[in-house]
C-alpha cells in the first residue's frame, strides 16, 4: 500500500473511533507528556497537553492536512499563525516533531492512545468522580498531592486545611464535631470540590494561553457547621483570558444527616403549594419563572424593607437594590443568623454584587419554609 493511502486509512480509523477527545501519552523528546485532541469534521484540531514532570497546560491548536497528518501552533495569541508540532498517524498512534519558536532544535513526538486501564492508581476516593468525567484531568490531578496546613476551632469543629500548592486552592476538611458518617460524607463532598476547583484553575490557565496570561485567586469562608446545616462561600477572583478579569461566588450547603447538596428551595419558598421546580440530574433549573415572577420581587421588597437606608436609590454607589432584577440569580448560603442572598448586576453595576448586610433572619425564612423545614434553626 502507499504510504500516503495506508496514512489516510489510519487516520479514518482513529477518526471513526474518537467520539469523545483523542487522549494520547508518550514523549517529546525524552519529557513524558499527556495530550488531548478534538478533531473537527472540518479540519480544524484544538487541544493541550502537560508534561508529567510539571502539569501546566500548553495550548495547541491548528488543522488537520489533507494527507491525515496534524500541524499544530502551541500557545497560539488570538492572531498567531504558527506550526510547532507536526503528527502524522502510524500504527494506531502518532509519530512527528515538535520545533516550538524558542527551541535550538527540533524533538522526535511519539504518541499512543492512552486508555483507562493504563491510567495511574489513586488511593484517593475525591478523584473517582474526576476519573470518569476526564481522563486526562484525572491523570494529571493523580500526580499531584495535597499538604496539611493550619487547624483551627471554628463553631465548635477543629478544621484541617488542606493546600495544593502548584494551584494554591485550599479547602479544610473537619476533624470532629458530628458523627463519623457525616463526617466522612461531608469530608468527601469538601475533597471533590476541592479537586474540583483545582481542575478549574488549570482550566483557566489554559483559557488565558491565547492572551495576557491568567490569574485565578481563591478565598473558602465557613459561615454555618451546625448540627443539621454545613455551609461555606467558595469565591473566586479571575481572569482567564478574554476582555475583562471577574468574580464570582459558588457558596456550598448540605444537610448534614444525608451529605446532599441542598438548593435555596429546600430552605426557602414563595410559591404556592408544594416546593417544587424541575431541575435536570445535574440540578440546572428547566426555567426560571418563578425567580423572575415570585422570587425576585419578593427579595427586592423585603430587602428594601430590612435593609432601608443601604437600599436607598440615589447612594453614591447607585447600586439598584430595590430593582427585582439584580435578585433574579442570586449566590446564597446559610449564616447563624440567616440566610445571606447575594444580588446579581450587569458587568458596569458588579460592584455592587456581595453587599454584607444581605441577609434574611431566620425568623423571616421560618415564615416561608421551603421543602425541609426541619432542617432551619
Amino acid at each position: 500500500m502507499l504510504p500516503k493511502l495506508a496514512g489516510l486509512l489510519l487516520w479514518g480509523l482513529s477518526l471513526a473511533a474518537q467520539a469523545a477527545p483523542l487522549l494520547l501519552q508518550g514523549q517529546i523528546g525524552n519529557a513524558a507528556v499527556v495530550m488531548e485532541l478534538n478533531v473537527g469534521q472540518d479540519g480544524e484540531v484544538d487541544g493541550r497537553y502537560f508534561y508529567r514532570k510539571y502539569h501546566q497546560d500548553l495550548a495547541l491548536s491548528g488543522k488537520r492536512m489533507a494527507d491525515g497528518s496534524l500541524q499544530l501552533g502551541e500557545n497560539l495569541k488570538y492572531d498567531e499563525q504558527r506550526n510547532d508540532l507536526t503528527l502524522q498517524p502510524q500504527n494506531g498512534g502518532w509519530r512527528g516533531e515538535w520545533h516550538g519558536p524558542k527551541a535550538s532544535k527540533s524533538l522526535p513526538v511519539m504518541l499512543t492512545p492512552y486508555e483507562p486501564g493504563q491510567w495511574p492508581a489513586s488511593a484517593d476516593a475525591a478523584l473517582n468522580s474526576m476519573r470518569q468525567r476526564s481522563g486526562y484531568d484525572y491523570t494529571r490531578l493523580a500526580g499531584l498531592s495535597l499538604k496539611p496546613g493550619k487547624r483551627e476551632r471554628v463553631q465548635g469543629h477543629t478544621l484541617q486545611w488542606w493546600d495544593e500548592p502548584l494551584s494554591k486552592i485550599r479547602l479544610f476538611r473537619i476533624l470532629d464535631g458530628y458523627p463519623d458518617a457525616s463526617l466522612q460524607r461531608l469530608n468527601q463532598l469538601l475533597a471533590e470540590r476541592q479537586w474540583q476547583e483545582v481542575a478549574s484553575y488549570f482550566d483557566c490557565q489554559l483559557g488565558g494561553t491565547h492572551s495576557a496570561g491568567a490569574d485565578f485567586e481563591q478565598t473558602v469562608t465557613p459561615h454555618l457547621l451546625s448540627s443539621k446545616l454545613f455551609s461555606i462561600s467558595i469565591f473566586t477572583s479571575y481572569y482567564c483570558g478574554g476582555a475583562h478579569p471577574d468574580f464570582a461566588d459558588n457558596p456550598l450547603t448540605v444537610d448534614v444527616a444525608s451529605g446532599r447538596t441542598l438548593q435555596l428551595e429546600d430552605l426557602l419558598w414563595l410559591g404556592k403549594g408544594k416546593p417544587q421546580l424541575l431541575r435536570s440530574a445535574s440540578g440546572e433549573r428547566k426555567d426560571y419563572q418563578y425567580e423572575e415572577k415570585v422570587l425576585a420581587p419578593w427579595l427586592a421588597s423585603t430587602m428594601a424593607r430590612l435593609h432601608s437606608a443601604e437600599t436607598q436609590p440615589g447612594n453614591e454607589d447607585d447600586c439598584a437594590y430595590r430593582d427585582p432584577q439584580v435578585w433574579q440569580f442570586v449566590s446564597w448560603y446559610a449564616t447563624p443568623q440567616g440566610l445571606y442572598l447575594g444580588p446579581s448586576f450587569a458587568r458596569v453595576a458588579r460592584a455592587c454584587e456581595y453587599p454584607e448586610w444581605s441577609v434574611l433572619p431566620w425568623s423571616l425564612v421560618k415564615q416561608h419554609p421551603g421543602a425541609r423545614p426541619e432542617l432551619l434553626p
